[in-house]
């Protein structure tokens, strides 16, 4: 647990879309949680709820990160998957929906990132005091020791695959940049040594969407994907297109060597693929990622997206 006293559970808090914008990942009032392994769920569970109290009275974004190094990007992906899930279920749990989660992993100079935190949670162990002299303006708080049998003993499955690729792809909408997108972005990043490409959709592309007259404009979805880029590997170049057909720049950028994909848009890479080939070029290794919440079987309609934002934002505005 957290030496910060507990925080009881309020139920049937209105949620107010206004407070703050999950996309915003450059504000300045953070709170940093730092873990020294993987944790269990319940255990994540429990850190995260000690949070709620810093995160309401700064209105805060939410930073966590994990010091191991991940090896390969399956093991990121499911990783990933579980604790954005875990940590956003308990902020909804207290009507926190628009607090932005970052999770930040194989980064060890993040503590000079040049980021503000409020409050760090630390590990109560001596190999972090450097943490402290980096982040001296902070408020601390320690997580105390866990037992070994709290320490999530990860298996390493599937090929070490960090920095595979010297120039990878991928594109979508990144409107109103949510924890799906940033899994997706985390394991381009995660798989890429050199140079990162990636499409966005224009606006003329979104006159069609739900709830439209709420997607947010172009400059400011780029803005939002390269913020959090940078977050994870400050190092990375990153090129911002904007999206105007299904290929985008993979339909032009002979050096593109790999496709990251989410599980419901597989059928695209295929396109891709046979319009590179048409052209001449090498298709394209095809890199899938899992898509957070929803199914297959039905046509993932329980999916985080986009568009459920944006109709959270729409109801939001007609009832004040």
């Amino acid at each position: 647990m957290i030496k910060t006293g507990t925080v009881k559970k309020k139920s049937g808090e209105p949620q107010n879309l206004k407070e703050s914008s999950v996309s915003m990942v450059e504000e300045s009032s953070r709170v940093l949680i730092v873990l020294p392994y993987l944790l269990p769920d319940a255990t994540l569970q429990r850190i995260t709820g000690q949070t709620i109290p810093f995160l309401r009275k700064w209105q805060s974004q939410l930073d966590i990160v994990i010091i191991p190094k991940f090896k390969t990007s399956f093991q990121l992906d499911s990783a990933l998957g579980k604790m954005y899930s875990i940590t956003r279920d308990v902020l909804l749990d207290y009507g926190m929906i628009n607090t932005g989660i970052n999770i930040i992993f194989n980064n060890s100079d993040f503590a000079k990132s040049g980021l503000e935190w409020k409050v760090v949670l630390l590990p109560h162990d001596s190999t972090f005091k450097t943490w402290k002299l980096e982040l001296r303006d902070a408020q601390y708080h320690t997580i105390e020791h866990y037992s070994l049998h709290d320490k999530v003993m990860e298996e390493i499955i599937g090929p070490k695959d960090a920095n595979k690729f010297h120039v990878t792809a991928l594109g979508g909408t990144f409107d109103h940049i949510h924890d799906g997108h940033k899994i997706l972005l985390s394991v381009s990043t995660f798989i890429t040594s050199e140079r990162l490409i990636c499409g966005i959709t224009c606006d003329e592309l979104l006159q069609n969407k739900k709830y439209k007259q709420l997607i947010e404009p172009y400059d400011t979805r780029c803005s939002h994907v390269r913020q959090f880029i940078k977050l994870l590997k400050p190092e990375l170049s990153i090129e911002l297109v904007p999206l105007r057909d299904v290929c985008g720049p993979t339909g032009k950028v002979p050096e593109i060597e790999c496709l990251v994909v989410s599980r419901e848009t597989v059928c695209g890479a295929e396109t891709v693929n046979k319009t590179r080939t048409e052209k001449g070029m090498s298709p394209l290794e095809v890199h899938v990622v899992n898509v957070l919440g929803g199914r297959e079987e039905d046509g993932w309609s329980e999916k985080l997206s986009s568009t459920e934002i944006r109709r959270l934002l729409q109801s939001s505005d007609s009832s004040s």
